[in-house]
């Protein structure tokens, strides 16, 4: 099951509470992505193309030639100017199909387990990289754009600029809620969200083709 959303509608704290109440794996495409940029190889092709985005701290490191700086990697890909925009594709042109293909592994690899009821996907462009593909269903949080504004602010320490120069590199939200099979209120406390998600994963274990949706 994937889970999609506008930023800060806690996509990753509702799927954390599901899956402290019930064997779930929760597969995170940001920490995915995280990895992507610590593989050596692919670090050495994101700082040919953005060499402004080496890490000042490790300069000195034997291992300098793969050290990003993903604040710095942020100001350059995150906008909706052309140059964001051309940089951005050419970012996920190299780290997208390494995400793909840990996806793929994580799922076929959780699938198989006795002991999974099912599995969320928590990744912010799962529908713009087309990884929703891989999803049986598509579930998107929904939480007004107010309230997303506010809590990034307050745990994130963003702007509103910041916010926005995020939300700019994803499809609007009302698009996601569009592609998306299924919607659920996030507004509240996760108390009364989590309980819901919980229910939709059990409902749909024995519709899908496989042992976990």
């Amino acid at each position: 099951m994937g889970l999609v959303g506008g930023i800060g509608s806690g996509k990753s704290a509702l799927a954390s509470w599901v899956s402290h109440h019930a064997p779930i794996e929760v597969l995170d495409g940001d920490l995915l992505g995280h990895h992507a940029l610590k593989d050596p190889t692919l670090a050495r092709l994101v700082l040919d193309r953005f060499p402004q985005a080496r890490s000042s701290d490790d300069t000195n490191s034997a291992n300098s030639d793969h050290q990003i700086s993903r604040p710095a990697l942020a100001g350059i890909v995150f906008g909706d100017d052309p140059e964001s925009l051309s940089a951005r594709s050419d970012l996920e042109t190299i780290v997208h199909p390494f995400i793909r293909r840990r996806l793929q592994d994580l799922i076929h690899e959780h699938r198989g387990r006795s002991d999974c009821e099912g599995i969320l996907v928590d990744a912010a462009v799962l529908l713009e990289a087309g990884w929703h593909d891989l999803c049986d269903h598509v579930v998107f949080v929904d939480v007004p754009e107010a309230l997303r504004l506010s809590r990034v602010t307050e745990t994130r320490d963003w702007t509103r600029t910041d916010y926005l120069a995020r939300q700019s590199s994803q499809w609007p939200p009302e698009r996601k809620q569009d592609a998306a099979d299924t919607s659920l209120d996030n507004s509240g406390s996760l108390e009364d969200s989590g309980p819901r998600l919980l229910s939709l994963v059990h409902s749909l274990r024995g519709k899908t083709s496989a042992s976990c949706p």
